[in-house]
């Protein structure tokens, strides 16, 4: 190796924990201490020793307490001893605590046809690569002391690396993947299969694993995945580690090969959000996906929606990447369909079985005009069984005026009051309709005092004044009131009509088409909701007058998008 590191750090995005140094050729204990912040009791304060060797851009991981540690996604031992690299995960116990190791400068990056060469060279291509075969022959790592192995000589060291080759070490030498390390180019990574493909995209949203022999077609035969192609082996809802998997019926793989022979394109959709939080590790996910594709046994391309971004579903992004990638084949949609379990269900829709989660799997459906099933639809031939869809539909937008029976501006200075919970419609309202107004915001200002200062001024320069507030109680509206009182302007109130169910897709679709917009959460909502007194004229406002929020769209395909279901 050419260079060597001159730093080795173990990083968090879990913002709790912090970054621990690993000094270089210098042996520490790490576990529930000051250092990383860890204050889970299950884990020992002497959890995992670590030794890092700058030179060789290793660090050599072993257990020390009684409970596992994590590494890579498989449960450690403590008579076995692990060699991390850069970007390797560890986990300080088993599923928790998640670090990843960061060498600083990085080692030099291998090219794909070296790391071809290599892996030709260490593994026996006829092995199956799963993560039970490496538990089955992790006995073969070298569990001598960190500073014995380094004072190794060169022909032991070729002696273990060849014994190494059938073990764990062909799984900790892949390509490195690190959601927070790529930039805005989508990143591919060849997996030891060679035909098999991980790609990374969009910072992470969206991972997508292209098996071997996978290939373009019209028909397309769409799976959610858990609960619907696989379900957990321990009966938990969700899985208790990487393992935890079985077929959710055992003819899955005949009905998809025959789908398949009768030329349809298999593809999985999945949310999984943990994967972009951190509580899943990616790699040991990928794992796992491959030995659901080896267990059914044909061809299939998998979308991974790692957060809450335009990928995930409802949102149709992961459908819209696939029609991008199919080698500009068109999709025959007539012909083809989606299959999920969060089809809105409610409780006892079986005997005995609890309500769906969501009703994502059969909106993502209903937004690209799917034919949909459940699985019991779709693999038992069950008749279908009742369901409840949103009580929002943004297909049915009002056809109404904005307002009846009264003016939306006046000719002479006054102060119009907006009163509507975020995701209303009230600043939408204001820029097509106010826009000639002064202008009055909390969020732009920052507090209630300084949007008292700023409507004085207004007025003080003759100006008609527009607050846009939420404004949900008498005592936030009567500031302003006082202020008009003062100075002998009419206050009129403008109350916006939307639902609370209309509001939150309204800040849903801001929040995955404006890049800018700052999430509000449904706290927040149904806190005003909560909070809400209907303004009267008694409060010394002239008119009151109600607005229905009507949408404008700049472009077609924005109005396309918001007349789907965004909300799971």
């Amino acid at each position: 190796m050419n260079q060597q590191a001159k730093s080795c750090y173990l990083k968090s995005n879990d913002k709790s924990l912090l970054t621990v140094y690993l000094p270089d050729k210098k042996l520490i204990i790490l576990g529930r201490c000051p250092e990383t912040n860890v204050t889970d009791t299950q884990c020992s304060r002497q959890q995992v020793q670590l030794y890092a060797d700058y030179q060789e851009y290793k660090v050599f991981i072993q257990q020390f307490g009684k409970r596992s540690c994590g590494f890579n996604g498989f449960k450690t031992r403590k008579d076995v001893k692990f060699i991390g690299k850069h970007d390797d995960y560890l986990e300080i116990l088993y599923g928790k605590h998640i670090y990843q190791i960061e060498f600083n400068p990085p080692p030099q990056k291998t090219s794909l046809s070296e790391k071809r060469t290599r892996d030709s060279e260490i593994c026996n291509d006829n092995e199956e690569n799963s993560p039970k075969l490496a538990k089955l022959e992790v006995d073969n790592i070298d569990v001598t002391s960190p500073k014995e192995t380094i004072q190794e000589n060169e022909s032991q060291k070729e002696k273990k690396h060849v014994k190494n080759a059938h073990g764990i070490l062909k799984y900790i030498n892949r390509n490195k993947m690190s959601l927070d390390k790529f930039g805005n180019e989508d990143n591919i990574v060849d997996l030891d299969t060679k035909q098999d493909i991980w790609e990374i995209q969009e910072d992470g949203a969206l991972l997508i694993y292209t098996s071997q022999g996978m290939e373009s077609r019209s028909k397309v035969a769409a799976y959610d995945m858990d609960g619907t192609l696989i379900k957990t082996k321990s009966g938990l809802v969700f899985p208790k580690d990487y393992d935890d998997w079985q077929l959710i019926y055992p003819d899955v793989p005949v009905k998809l090969q025959k789908l398949y022979n009768d030329g349809y394109m298999i593809v999985v959709f999945t949310n999984q959000a943990s994967i972009g939080s951190g509580r899943i590790n990616a790699k040991s996910f990928r794992n796992k996906l491959r030995n659901v594709i080896q267990k059914i046994g044909i061809p299939m391309q998998i979308f991974i929606a790692t957060g809450y971004s335009i990928y995930r579903k409802p949102a149709i992004g992961m459908w819209q990447k696939m029609e991008e990638k199919n080698n500009s084949i068109f999709i025959d949609k007539e012909n083809s369909f989606y299959v999920g379990d969060a089809a809105g269900r409610a409780k006892n829709w079986a005997p005995g079985r609890k309500k769906d989660h969501t009703s994502a799997d059969r909106l993502l459906a209903l937004n690209l005009d799917l034919k949909f099933y459940t699985p019991e639809e779709h693999f038992l031939g069950h008749k279908q069984a009742p369901y409840t869809l949103p009580t929002f539909n943004p297909k049915n937008l009002s056809n109404e005026e904005i307002c009846s029976g009264s003016n939306i501006t006046s000719s002479s200075q006054e102060i119009i009051l907006m009163v509507g919970c975020p995701g209303s419609g009230k600043s939408h309202f204001v820029k097509c309709h106010l826009n000639h107004y002064s202008y009055v915001n909390r969020d732009t200002l920052g507090s209630w005092q300084k949007c008292i200062t700023m409507m004085e001024k207004h007025i003080n320069e003759q100006s008609s004044v527009v607050i846009d507030n939420t404004n949900p109680d008498c005592v936030s509206r009567q500031r302003f009131i006082e202020v008009a009182k003062k100075y002998n302007v009419p206050v009129r109130c403008f109350v916006m009509l939307t639902n609370i169910d209309h509001a939150k897709h309204n800040n849903k679709f801001r929040e995955l088409t404006d890049p800018n917009h700052v999430k509000v959460s449904d706290v927040i909502i149904n806190s005003y909701v909560k909070n809400y007194q209907e303004p009267s004229l008694e409060e010394g406002f002239t008119e009151i007058v109600h607005i229905n929020f009507v949408p404008k769209f700049e472009k077609e395909e924005d109005r396309q998008f918001y007349e789907m279901y965004l909300l799971e």
